[in-house]
């Protein structure tokens, strides 16, 4: 790997299953990401973590215990920060195996997500991956003098309404986190690894390949949980919360480069599709206030009539 050092503790490892963490400097999530790993009941599997650029002790001492729990682990080093798919490409080229994931170091699983996902995958080999639903957890950072620490401040529904996944709807935007997706390594190697030129928004232009010759299926129970940090900054803060500006400007950026390709080869494909995507994503919003006005307004007359018949 360019400008990378790989260091494997452990020799390669023949797993059904890779999980490739990507961190860097945030110590704080590791023991949490090594609990949602080594608390699933499948097992299976083989934890790669990709340290990129960040200091090494922390990760060294999270991988340590994850080997001491029984959990088959591997560390790659980068030399110095490459970004988020650069170091997803890096995890998965040093690992072996069927089935792939991203589990950012922030984020979690049901003990059961593992188990559940590739029981469907082995049992529907028609699809190329399968998402859960999945729960957002809304928290801050903590620091005092005994350090740094997370504090759960709420959690909603994330996508509970999600019961298929259609490439036309992933044109307007993608509907689920990286976190909830397990798919086959078949299907990377037929369409390409991550997007390194990308800053942000690489698991959606990843999806959309995927969905342009592969099927997702859904199981519709709330095993993954993608968790949110909206005030926080920093190393802490998420790509969402803490960098929105950048993923306005790479959507232009992504549907642009798509488009550009159909028009030079002079297909009506993929980049057509993101156009109309965002076109009808425009629509929503311009209708949405409209919307919340008629909602408001409907109200206002439900109560007047209560009101009239009290009377």
């Amino acid at each position: 790997m360019d400008h990378a050092c790989s260091t494997k503790e452990i020799d390669a490892v023949q797993a059904r299953v890779a999980i490739v963490t990507r961190t860097k400097n945030r110590p704080a999530l590791l023991p949490r990401a090594l609990a949602s790993v080594g608390g699933q009941t499948y097992r299976d599997l083989l934890w790669v973590i990709v340290n990129d650029g960040g200091q090494r002790a922390p990760v060294e001492e999270i991988a340590a215990q994850a080997r001491s729990a029984g959990v088959p682990t591997l560390v790659v080093h980068n030399e110095f920060s490459l970004g988020m798919e650069a170091a997803s490409n890096a995890g998965i080229a040093e690992s072996h195996s069927e089935f792939l994931i991203i589990h950012d170091d922030d984020d979690t699983w049901s003990p059961a997500f593992l188990e559940k996902t590739v029981s469907f995958l082995d049992g529907n080999p028609g699809y190329g991956g399968v998402i859960t639903h999945t729960t957002r957890i809304d928290e801050k950072i903590v620091e005092d003098r005994f350090g740094t620490t997370v504090k759960e401040v709420g959690r909603t529904s994330y996508n509970s309404w999600l019961l298929s996944v259609h490439l036309s709807e992933m044109a307007e935007m993608n509907p689920f986190p990286p976190i909830a997706f397990l798919y086959r390594r078949s299907v990377l190697e037929a369409i390409g690894p991550y997007d390194i030129s990308l800053a942000v928004l690489g698991d959606w232009e990843f999806n959309l390949r995927f969905l342009a010759k592969y099927d997702i299926g859904v199981i519709p129970e709330p095993l993954a949980n993608y968790h949110w940090r909206p005030s926080v900054g920093g190393a802490y803060g998420n790509s969402v919360g803490a960098g929105i500006d950048k993923h306005v400007q790479w959507d232009a950026i992504v549907r642009n480069r798509l488009l550009r390709k159909d028009l030079e080869a002079g297909t009506v494909g993929l980049g057509h599709l993101v156009a109309a995507g965002r076109r009808q994503v425009s629509l929503n919003r311009m209708l949405y206030p409209l919307s919340v006005a008629r909602g408001a307004a409907k109200r206002l007359v439900l109560g007047l009539r209560r009101v009239a018949g009290a009377a």
